[in-house]
């Protein structure tokens, strides 16, 4: 995957307010107009993935402003896989590349929209020393990323692929849910395959749980965004400590209509 969009910038803290938690209120627009990085649009090779960034001496990081990605470590024939996108930080020389296992093993970034990042190199490091609390703010990012993969392990040990669904839309809602009354709807492209690839599960065990899910009205997809029932709050709430499966989520006859968004 190469950078694009050469000689492009941004300013960081209009790209993500958030950064400037911890500022006074009369730092934010010194802040502001400072701390501007190079803004670089990732492009794919023919094959659609493959990412493999040299080490710049120096950066701090690249910030997603734009897209979403996942990054899959590929196993034999297993899967771990996260989706990382708007204000995540990354720093893929760090963690990517030769794993140095004796099997098989490599790890793979797909655009599942198209990407770009604001590249915090040491131009950027030395301007935001002014700034101490936007410094702390993008070493938060990284702790909050090393928790959600964290999460995201436990979930494909859970015993049931529709709880693991569950708890993964839950999850994702946390962070890109738009809550209706009855509803949780997620604009997010994620097919069976992805899906399969986050839970740690085959595809049409992925598929069979969707399916049976849809029938309960829990979770399902109108055109191209995902619904999560809210009551599915109380079907995980019932899960049995000892089976690990909620008998509200077992297969019943299809009901009438979806909740309402």
């Amino acid at each position: 995957m190469r950078s694009g969009g050469a000689g492009a910038s941004l300013r960081v803290l209009e790209e993500d307010p958030d950064l400037a938690a911890g500022l006074e209120a009369g730092e934010v627009a010194a802040a502001t107009q400072a701390l501007v990085a190079p803004r670089a649009a990732l492009e794919w090779d023919s094959r659609g993935h493959v990412w493999r960034p040299p080490h710049p001496r120096g950066h701090l990081g690249l910030l997603v402003v734009e897209g979403l990605l996942l990054r899959e470590v590929r196993l034999l024939d297993t899967y771990s896989a996260e989706l990382l996108a708007h204000g995540d930080l990354l720093r893929p020389w760090d963690i990517d590349g030769e794993l140095g296992l004796p099997v098989p093993a490599e790890i793979c970034w797909t655009a599942l929209k198209p990407a770009a990042v604001a590249v915090l190199d040491a131009d950027f490091v030395r301007r935001s020393a002014a700034w101490p609390p936007v410094i702390s703010n993008l070493a938060s990012r990284a702790v909050i990323r090393a928790k959600s993969m964290a999460l995201n392990n436990a979930v494909t040990n859970l015993k049931q692929v529709q709880v693991r669904l569950l708890v993964l839309f839950f999850h994702l809602a946390d962070r890109w849910g738009r809550v209706g009354v009855n509803v949780i709807t997620l604009p997010l492209p994620l097919t069976h395959e992805t899906l399969a690839k986050l839970v740690g599960a085959a595809r049409p065990s992925v598929t069979t749980a969707l399916g049976a899910l849809a029938e309960r009205g829990l979770l399902y997809r109108d055109d191209t965004t995902w619904c999560l029932a809210r009551s599915a709050t109380e079907v995980l709430a019932s899960m049995s400590p000892d089976e690990g499966t909620p008998p509200d989520v077992r297969p019943k006859a299809r009901a009438s209509s979806h909740p309402t968004p």
